[in-house]
């Protein structure tokens, strides 16, 4: 088999005079690495020109026309290998720094600090735009905050586009479905749309997406999100909850500019870079005088950070309001703490393990006696203590109950006032049923007068009850007990996974990736125990597509690292997984259909004899599928 570029291009080697030092990441038209050459440092992008070439002339024309404020520059560009090009090469600055999204996540910024970072990034489209100039992809992660000066800096224009630039087919260009605007999802629904013709991208489009970025910034999560053909109904409907609703920190100026920019009707967004430009530095006046716009967005990590509005409400008279608000929970940012020593987590875990938790230890009679309503005589609130921080948490690592830009924060944790979520996932001192709530469960569904479901509610006292149970239950969906052992039953596929594979990730069904189980060790292939439930694999490797019978050529399709959720069935035998749910390290999210099968080509893992907790082995495929079998 042919080497892949990382094969070749490795920590130490050399690519016509520039020493490579280290992967910086990938996407679907090239793959970037940091070089070094005469002491300085600068980003290496190659594009394959046999699969993609034509965005890499395009990207090259643009950069090499223009020299924008806050956008990377271009330092030069070759073809390589010398003696038989294969790839593009260009030669961009190298802007050492986080993106916007990561930049947030690690400071907890204030509203007045959303403003300064997004002025300059609105001056730099001024610029960009004046030049005719479009990038068409923009969103949080191809936006840089340099860590030398705290500037925003546009990086990434494979997408873009300009008057004269090499043409390439497609009606749509390459972004994320969720900065799309409405009259581009109309354009791509529309059914009398004729073959090969292609979207009249504007400036609007460009300003709906930085309007998405803002919301992202403020509230933490998207303005529409779901799969994808829930996203694109409610991006074409366009009625997005006003980011100053959903997190009451963001002041109403802010939120409306927000859904300025968001407004379904092109005439009634903001016209043009320039007018943004204005209205932004308006809010930045405002700011100076209002100490509403310097208190930090989200809740922090620190103790003066948490309120008694973190006080657990389970207890009430609507439990099932009390659950859409959980959902949503307002997210922690800023810089976690330390992790308490090991003795601490015992003691300091104690109070706050929540009611709901407690309860379903302990078991259902006790859960309906803490979700009846509360007592006449007021009992005293006790501040919860802040929760150390656990081991396993990652910033960067979603995990499987992630439905939105951070991880909704999982049922033991304290629900908050806003909307939003803490992120993680600890161990407990004690064992616990875990809840996990898949993205649809956002979306109550009413239940049909006289159904079943609508009698048992009747004839049970505790309204909490039936939401707990339910809950439990769609997080074990389709998957048996561990003791029944038998194979899950046949099963649709989430509905728009298959089209979002083929279409939009380019894949054909049938292709696979490597994963890594949970618990394997690095260069260790020991058996893992696994249990039924909730699963989060990470592939290992880049995932890629169209390539020739050689591995030649193609074009990434989800990067290394893109973390896949789903559940995990035992059999009798073997152990089968379905794969749902696809998130890349930069938080691109993907409704997908795959399942777990063996190297051998066998559906679902062998369970190696243990003779106590069911183990597989660590390393598995795991392949693009239309149905569950």
């Amino acid at each position: 088999m042919k080497p892949t570029l990382e094969d070749v291009v490795r920590p130490g080697s050399v690519v016509s005079g520039y020493r490579i030092e280290k992967k910086l990441g990938a996407g679907g038209f090239g793959k970037v690495f940091l070089a070094w050459r005469d002491g300085g440092p600068c980003a290496l992008k190659f594009i394959h020109l046999e699969s993609v070439g034509e965005w890499g002339w395009r990207e090259l024309f643009i950069m090499l026309r223009h020299e924008f404020p806050h956008v990377v520059k271009l330092l030069s560009h070759f073809k390589w290998p010398e003696e038989k090009p294969e790839y593009l090469v260009l030669v961009m600055e190298y802007v050492p720094g986080v993106t916007l999204y990561q930049w947030a996540r690690d400071n907890n910024p204030c509203a007045r600090e959303l403003v300064e970072k997004l002025l300059p990034l609105a001056r730099a489209l001024k610029a960009v735009h004046a030049q005719e100039v479009k990038h068409r992809d923009l969103k949080g992660d191809n936006v840089l905050v340099r860590e030398t000066d705290g500037a925003p800096v546009l990086v990434d224009f494979g997408a873009g586009t300009m008057p004269n630039a090499p043409r390439v087919t497609g009606a749509l260009a390459p972004a994320n479905l969720r900065y799309r605007s409405p009259e581009a999802v109309a354009f791509f629904l529309r059914e009398d749309r004729k073959r090969g013709e292609s979207y009249d991208y504007s400036v609007r489009d460009e300003l709906y997406a930085l309007g998405v970025i803002l919301y992202v910034l403020a509230t933490d999560v998207y303005p529409f999100n779901g799969p994808d053909n829930e996203l694109l109904g409610e991006i074409l409907e366009g009625n997005p909850k006003p980011p100053s609703v959903r997190n009451s920190r963001v002041p109403r100026a802010l939120s409306e500019l927000c859904l300025c920019l968001l407004a379904r009707e092109p005439h009634a967004r903001v016209p043009n870079a320039e007018a943004l430009c204005d209205a932004l530095e308006k809010l930045l006046e405002e700011a100076k005088a209002d100490p509403r716009w310097a208190v930090p967005l989200c809740y922090g990590w620190t103790v003066d950070g948490r309120t008694t509005e973190d006080a657990p409400e389970l207890v009430g008279k609507d439990p099932q309001a009390w659950l859409r608000r959980w959902i949503r929970q307002k997210p922690k940012r800023g810089r976690p703490p330390a992790p308490p020593s090991p003795l601490r987590p015992r003691v300091r875990w104690a109070f706050p393990v929540l009611v709901a938790v407690v309860g379903l230890t302990v078991g259902v009679g006790q859960v309906l006696g803490q979700l009846r309503p509360p007592p006449s005589t007021p009992t005293p609130v006790q501040p919860a203590p802040t929760l150390p921080l656990p081991a396993e948490f990652s910033l960067d690592g979603p995990m499987p109950w992630a439905t939105h830009v951070h991880e909704v924060a999982p049922p033991w944790k304290p629900p908050e006032a806003d909307a939003g979520a803490m992120p993680s996932k600890a161990d407990t001192p004690a064992p616990v049923t875990t809840m996990t709530l898949s993205s649809g469960t956002t979306r109550m569904k009413k239940k049909a007068p006289g159904s079943q479901a609508e009698k048992e509610k009747k004839g049970n006292g505790s309204n909490g009850a039936n939401v707990l149970v339910a809950v439990a239950a769609a997080a074990n969906m389709a998957c048996p007990g561990a003791q029944v052992r038998k194979e899950p039953a046949p099963q649709a596929c989430p509905a728009g996974a298959v089209e979002t594979m083929t279409r939009q990730l380019g894949m054909d069904l049938g292709d696979r990736g490597s994963v890594d189980l949970p618990g394997k060790k690095y260069r260790n292939n020991e058996p893992v125990p696994v249990k039924d439930g909730p699963i989060s694999l990470v592939l290992v490797g880049d995932w890629d597509v169209g390539t020739d019978a050689r591995g030649r050529g193609g074009r990434t399709a989800l990067p290394n690292g893109t973390r896949l959720s789903g559940q995990l069935c035992i059999g009798e035998k073997r152990v089968y997984g379905r794969i749902t749910q696809a998130v890349t390290p930069a938080g691109d999210t993907f409704t997908v259909c795959m399942e777990l099968w063996e190297y051998s080509g066998e559906r679902g893992i062998e369970i190696e004899p243990d003779g106590g907790a069911v183990k597989v082995h660590p390393i598995a495929d795991v392949r693009a599928v239309d149905r569950f079998e």
